[in-house]
C-alpha cells in the first residue's frame, strides 16, 4: 500500500500526528500494537482527569459544609474506578471509527521497519506491508523502576498497576515520587480516604519543572493541611513485602509500614521493537531517540514525537511534537520544536499552570524580568466559590514591556493559561488583556486585572516599547 505518512503509536503524539498529516492532504495510516489511544487515554491523562475531578468535588463540597451545604461527602473508591473505566471505554471504543472518518487507515498490530520507507505490520487480521514517503515514530514510554522498591503489581504498584489492578482503597499508601503523577494520584487517594505519605528525594515537590518556588511551597502547605505526610529530601533505600503490607526504610533512618506503595518516579522510553538501530537511527544514553530541531531522526524521513524522544514528557508536549513533525513530514522541514510555547499543567491539590519564560529562563535569555502579580484572595470569583488559594504571576521584560510568560496557581489554572499562551503569541503582548471585554465575575477578569495596571504604567512611562509577545513572530518555533 502506497502512503505519504505512516505513524506508529496511537497516543497523543501519534494520533495528533496522523490527524495533522491528514489535514495537510496526506494519505496516512496509523499503527497501534496495544490499546487504542495509548497510555494517555487508557492509564494517563484521561483516567487521571476523571479521578481528580471526583477528588476535587469531594474537597469543594466539604469545604462548603455549613456554608449552604450540609453533610460530609465521602468517596466510593470502587465506584470511582468503575466510572474511570467507563469514561476510557467510551472514548476508546470510538477511537478507530473516528480516525477512519477522518480518512486515516487504522491498523491493529506490531510494526517493524524493513527499510526507511517500508513498514511491515503483523496483526490479528493478517500481515500488511506499507510503503510511505515518511514515517513518524510515537512509541511512548513505560514507568521507571525503582531499585529499592521493585513493583510486583500487588503490594508495590506503578501507575499501570494503579489504573488496572487496584480494586480496593488502601488504608495507607506511600507514594514514591513527588512529580506530577505522584502529586495527582496522591491527592486523589487522600481525598478518598487513604492515609497518604508522599516521599520525594528532592527538597521540594515538582522538582525539575522550573516552577516558581512560591507555587511548589503553596502546594506543599495545601497537602499538609489536607493531612498528607510529606517526606522531602528523603529516598527509599529498602522495602520488605509482607502479608499485611510493605515495610519501608528511608535514607534519613526513618521507617514506615504501608498497605500499598505506589512508585511514580518518571517514565523511560518503551522498547519499540521497530528495528530502528539497523536503519541508522541513533539513541541517547537513556534510550531516547535523537532528533533534530525539526524532530527528524538521524535517518532522513523518519521522525519521532512524544515520550520516545528527549523533551517534556506530557500529552501537551506530544501534541506540539505531532504538529511539528507531521507538518515537516508532509511539507518539508520548516517548523521547529519550542517547548516554551507549550503550557505545563499539574492538576493536584492545587492546579498549577505555566507557559513561556519564567524568571530564571528569562534572565538566561538576556531579559530583565519584571512581574505583574495578583492573589486570588482579592478575587470576587474566588471568594464567591470559597476557593481563594492561589495567585497569578505574569513575567514581562522590564525594559521593553515584552510579555514573556507566566504562572497561574489556583482554580481552573489549566484553562486560564490558554489566554496567557495566546497573549504570548499575540502582536499585542502585554496589552492583549486590555483589548478584551470580560464577564464579571470571572477568572479571566482576574488575569486582566493583574496585568492591566502594569501595562498602563509602562505605556505612560514614555519608554520605547516592544509590544508583541515573545512568540508573536515565532511562527516556526525556536530551539
Amino acid at each position: 500500500m502506497e502512503l505519504d505518512v505512516v505513524v506508529i503509536g496511537s497516543g497523543p503524539g501519534g494520533y495528533k500526528a496522523a490527524l495533522t498529516a491528514a489535514q495537510q492532504g496526506a494519505r496516512v495510516a496509523l499503527v497501534e500494537k496495544g490499546l487504542a489511544g495509548g497510555v494517555c487515554l487508557n492509564e494517563g491523562c484521561v483516567p487521571k482527569a476523571a479521578l481528580i475531578r471526583l477528588a476535587g468535588l469531594i474537597e469543594s463540597a466539604n469545604s462548603l459544609n455549613g456554608r449552604g451545604l450540609v453533610g460530609e461527602v465521602r468517596g466510593d473508591f470502587p465506584a470511582a474506578m468503575a466510572h474511570k473505566a467507563r469514561v476510557v471505554d467510551g472514548i476508546s471504543a470510538n477511537f478507530p471509527v473516528w480516525l477512519r472518518r477522518l480518512g486515516i487507515r487504522y491498523l491493529q498490530g506490531s510494526a517493524r521497519l524493513l527499510d526507511p520507507r517500508t513498514v511491515a505490520v503483523e496483526g490479528p487480521d493478517g500481515n500488511v506491508t506499507l510503503q510511505a514517503r515518511r514515517i513518524i515514530v510515537a512509541t511512548g514510554a513505560i514507568p521507571r523502576e525503582h531499585p529499592a522498591c521493585p513493583a510486583d503489581g500487588v503490594r508495590i504498584l506503578n501507575s499501570h498497576h494503579f489504573m488496572y489492578q487496584l480494586d480496593a482503597l488502601p488504608a495507607s499508601v506511600l507514594v514514591v515520587g513527588g512529580g506530577a503523577v505522584g502529586c495527582e494520584l496522591g491527592y486523589f487517594l487522600q481525598q478518598f480516604g487513604s492515609r497518604v505519605t508522599l516521599v520525594e528525594r528532592q527538597d521540594h515537590l515538582l522538582g525539575g519543572m522550573a516552577l516558581p518556588a512560591r507555587a511548589t511551597q503553596l502546594l506543599e502547605r495545601k497537602f499538609l493541611r489536607l493531612g498528607t505526610e510529606l517526606r522531602l529530601g528523603v529516598e527509599v533505600v529498602g522495602t520488605r513485602v509482607g502479608n499485611d503490607g510493605v515495610s519501608v526504610s528511608f535514607s534519613d533512618g526513618g521507617e514506615g509500614h504501608y498497605e500499598r506503595v505506589l512508585v511514580v518516579i518518571g517514565r523511560r522510553p518503551a522498547p519499540s521493537g521497530l528495528g530502528l538501530e539497523k536503519l541508522g537511527v541513533e539513541f541517547d544514553a537513556e534510550g531516547f531517540i535523537r532528533t533534530s530541531k525539526y524532530l527528524e531522526t538521524t535517518q532522513p524521513g523518519i521522525y519521532a514525537v512524544g515520550d520516545c524522544k528527549p523533551g517534556p514528557m506530557s500529552a501537551n508536549a506530544a501534541f506540539h511534537d505531532a504538529r511539528v513533525a507531521a507538518f515537516n513530514a508532509v511539507r518539508g522541514n520548516t517548523l521547529r520544536a519550542n517547548y516554551h510555547r507549550v503550557p505545563l499543567v499539574i492538576d493536584s491539590a492545587l492546579q498549577i499552570a505555566t507557559v513561556g519564560l519564567l524568571e530564571e529562563r528569562a534572565e538566561a535569555a538576556g531579559f530583565e524580568p519584571e512581574f505583574a502579580r495578583a492573589n486570588f484572595m482579592a478575587s470576587i470569583k474566588a471568594r464567591a466559590h470559597n476557593d481563594a488559594e492561589g495567585f497569578i504571576e505574569v513575567v514581562h521584560d522590564d525594559e521593553t514591556g515584552q510579555l514573556l510568560g507566566g504562572c497561574i496557581v489556583g482554580p481552573d489554572a489549566g484553562e486560564q493559561i490558554h489566554m496567557l499562551a495566546a497573549a504570548c503569541q499575540s502582536d499585542r503582548g502585554l496589552w492583549f488583556f486590555s483589548d478584551i471585554n470580560y464577564t464579571h465575575p470571572s477568572w479571566y477578569e482576574d488575569l486582566g486585572n493583574a496585568i492591566n495596571p502594569h501595562a498602563q504604567a509602562i505605556a505612560r512611562s514614555g519608554r520605547d516599547l516592544f509590544r508583541p509577545g515573545i512568540f508573536a513572530t515565532d511562527v516556526g518555533g525556536e530551539d
